[in-house]
């Protein structure tokens, strides 16, 4: 691409920029919520489990359509691995914790009743996990074998979702759906996570740029 044309690619930018300005644009936009993950952990053992847990979001609009978002998730999960581990044969309890922080762009209709946005996110995804687990010996003794650890790996979300106005000030947001990447391993095993995650609550409006 020459010059030229990325120096009139810029003055379009700008010039759109300008003609959107005049509409009401919240200079920041806080949510909150509740969350929901179908993730799908890439052991033959343990195929899709549900987590559910909360988070919320920051999002700075630097332009009428361009913002910068930064996102904080916390899953908190064990029944459904609990149940699956008995089912293996195993007698106990596990329970893990799982947050995503993330940071990126988001493109939002900020006008009419509908206000659609989409999103891109990067960032980091923790997981905190203890086991308990109580295994038959052949001597007919039983023992207990108590198991944790930390992981952190790379987190992508893409997706997004709609607001809906109800005040001035208060937006209500039914639905978020992303497809969120998580790239946990353990020694010499990776792989991807390839999960579903949907978020809905409420968004607040600040300022106006």
């Amino acid at each position: 691409m020459t010059l030229a044309r990325i120096l009139c690619f810029v003055w379009l930018l700008l010039l759109a920029g300008t003609a959107l300005v005049a509409q009401e644009v919240p200079q920041v936009e806080i949510s909150g919520g509740y969350t929901y993950m179908n993730f799908h952990a890439s052991v033959p053992q343990f195929t899709s489990q549900n987590f559910n847990g909360g988070g919320g979001a920051v999002v700075l609009n630097v332009l009428s359509w361009l913002g910068l978002k930064a996102e904080i998730m916390a899953w908190s999960f064990g029944s459904d691995w609990t149940r699956k581990e008995r089912e293996l044969g195993y007698v106990g309890s596990s329970s893990t914790n799982l947050e995503t922080y993330q940071f990126g762009p988001q493109f939002k209709k900020h006008s009419g009743k509908l206000q659609p946005y989409v999103q891109s996110l990067y960032g980091v995804a923790h997981s905190q996990g203890y086991a308990a687990l109580l295994y038959a010996k052949g001597s007919g003794t039983f023992v207990l074998t108590n198991n944790g650890g930390a992981n952190n790996a790379f987190a992508m979300e893409l997706g997004g979702g709609l607001d809906i106005p109800i005040s001035h000030r208060l937006q209500l947001r039914p639905v978020e759906v992303d497809y969120q990447l998580t790239r946990f391993g353990f020694q010499n095993y990776s792989a991807n996570q390839n999960n579903f995650k949907y978020f809905g609550g409420v968004n607040f409006t600040f300022g106006e740029k």
